[in-house]
């Protein structure tokens, strides 16, 4: 038996998805990227990071459960007040989602601007430079300048071994909880904890 489909519009592209997948992956049908950090599609959903929030709506319904309609005849779009993670919400049938409006960009710059306010900005001589996820979506979607530039940042220690293999840098630590979660849920031994 093949599994139930719905139909959801991600920025302008219908398409035919699972029930119940959530809108980070649906998007990716379309080829559309939505950022993210405490996302894993083997850990369950958290909505942590916030880097993945975005609009969503459903078509308007008239009282009698009617179709709402424009004046052109198309049905009329009813989206949310606010903004949705899209690791944690699941597709509706019918759905409608924008990544790509100025209120979305706004929200994903202005995560980066918060995380990096925390962050030492060493990367040009951090040894996950080229390879951090961090830094890649700050180029692709983060500010040019901060308003929360602080001189003095407070520093901790710098890499504390936590075994042979595991070592924990508390000052690039974006508290997406992934390693914590991973230790959980995947490998069945907790060892880490915020």
């Amino acid at each position: 038996m093949a599994d139930e489909q719905v139909t959801i519009t991600v920025d302008g592209q219908t398409v035919q998805v699972p029930k119940g997948a959530l809108l980070v992956e649906a998007a990716k049908v379309v080829d559309t990227e939505i950022p993210v950090f405490c996302y894993h599609p083997k850990l369950d959903p958290v909505g942590m990071c916030r880097m993945c929030l975005v609009e969503t709506g459903m078509p308007g319904k008239n009282k009698d459960g009617s179709p709402e309609l424009d004046a052109d005849g198309k049905p009329i779009i009813r989206f949310m007040p606010k903004l949705v993670t899209a690791c944690t919400t699941p597709v509706a049938d019918g759905m409608h989602v924008r990544t790509a409006t100025p209120r979305v960009t706004d929200a994903w710059r202005g995560t980066l601007e918060f995380l990096l306010t925390s962050h030492p900005l060493d990367c040009p001589v951090c040894d996950k430079g080229g390879e951090c996820p961090l830094q890649d979506l700050t180029f692709a979607y983060g500010p040019d300048l901060s308003r929360f530039y602080k001189r003095n940042k407070y520093h901790f220690e710098k890499p504390i071994p936590l075994g042979d293999l595991i070592w924990l840098d508390r000052e690039r630590c974006i508290y997406c909880a992934r390693c914590v979660r991973f230790q959980e849920e995947i490998a069945g031994d907790p060892v880490l904890k915020f």
